[in-house]
């Protein structure tokens, strides 16, 4: 692809979120010029950065006439810039892209095959797909249904396009889950009970999430869990939401020897509380939503409530030691959001 290359910018126009994370939006920045994609209009949002986030767009604009910055005048947090970043553009899809995923645009051709298309209402660009699934347009109630991690793929913002009138048709809900977990998903969980969506999933992943070392969105395990365990009230199928629940501890558990939940809950709380930091309201809440999970959660919550802080720590120390692993001590750290 050269520098030349006509993007459809009616089609698709993306907006890329960013706070204060101006070496991870060079970087990701660099990866599509080098691609030849400035013909791309690309809307960079920022998040009220404090760091050199404006002066890395401005960099890019010399050689990016297309590339747009928009600024929010005050921090509104990780998910609400998630949903803002869906009325910055009027394109046909919409494409809300992080700004530390790892890219592989040499086969962006497939996606603007698609796009021309029109056909899909969610492409899927890779993130936790299926390999049966991939270069297949499959109706998105029979992949929620059948595929192991569906809702976890579309979760990925960077791993998704959505049609503006699916991801714009519930944004009222979506902003009352902005509290909880991924507020994107909503309108799609909605939308996909009403009426048929197809989903097309890319033969080749077009990008890979990148775990890096920076403060998530969520303080620890549990907190993250139980905002998923109350994004399912979104679902009218009570197995649907018994398999949306249970896409979490699977996809935390999916490259572990043990793929038991309940234990796998159980070592989450014991970790925190070993640690002084109390989990007791997260495991309350996945109790409340947790359809098809009350009874393990309930397991779960006796053994945190029945062992003691102490002993909770030496279990951790055993395990740290049994397993050779470093030593992490945890702390609420915010600064991303």
């Amino acid at each position: 692809m050269n520098s030349s290359f006509k993007w459809n910018n009616q089609l698709l126009a993306p907006v890329l979120i960013t706070y204060n994370r101006g070496n991870c939006l060079d970087l990701t920045l660099q990866k599509f010029v080098e691609a030849g994609l400035i013909g791309m209009q690309l809307h960079i949002l920022d998040n009220a950065s404090t760091d050199n986030t404006k002066d890395v767009v401005m960099k890019f604009q010399n050689v990016w006439p297309n590339l747009k910055y928009h600024k929010n005048k005050y921090n509104i947090g990780g998910n609400g810039n998630i949903l803002r970043a869906i009325e910055i553009t009027d394109s046909e899809y919409c494409w809300i892209i992080g700004d530390d995923d790892d890219w592989h645009l040499q086969f962006t051709d497939e996606l603007i095959e698609v796009l021309n298309f029109q056909n899909a209402d969610i492409i899927r660009l890779g993130w936790l797909v299926e390999v049966c699934s991939k270069g297949k347009s499959i109706p998105a109630l029979d992949l929620a249904y059948n595929e192991q991690l569906f809702f976890a793929s579309i979760s990925m913002i960077s791993a998704t396009i959505i049609r503006r009138s699916v991801a714009a048709a519930h944004l009222p809900s979506a902003y009352m889950n902005i509290g909880d977990a991924y507020p994107q998903l909503v309108s799609t969980m909605l939308s996909m009970q009403e009426k048929s969506l197809t989903v097309y999933s890319t033969k080749n992943d077009l990008m890979t999430h990148t775990p890096n070392a920076a403060p998530g969105y969520y303080f620890g395990d549990l907190e993250w869990y139980a905002g998923w365990f109350r994004t399912s009230r979104f679902l009218q199928d009570k197995k649907l939401r018994i398999k949306f629940i249970a896409e979490i501890t699977r996809y935390m558990t999916r490259d572990r020897n043990s793929k038991n939940g309940c234990l796998w809950l159980v070592k989450v709380a014991l970790n925190y509380k070993a640690q002084g930091i109390n989990q007791f309201n997260y495991l309350l809440s996945m109790l409340a939503y947790g359809d098809g999970w009350r009874g393990r959660i309930l397991i779960v919550l006796l053994v945190y409530c029945l062992i003691p802080g102490r002993l909770a720590g030496g279990l951790r120390r055993f395990y740290r030691k049994l397993f050779n692993l470093p030593e992490r001590t945890l702390s609420i750290d915010r600064s991303r959001l």
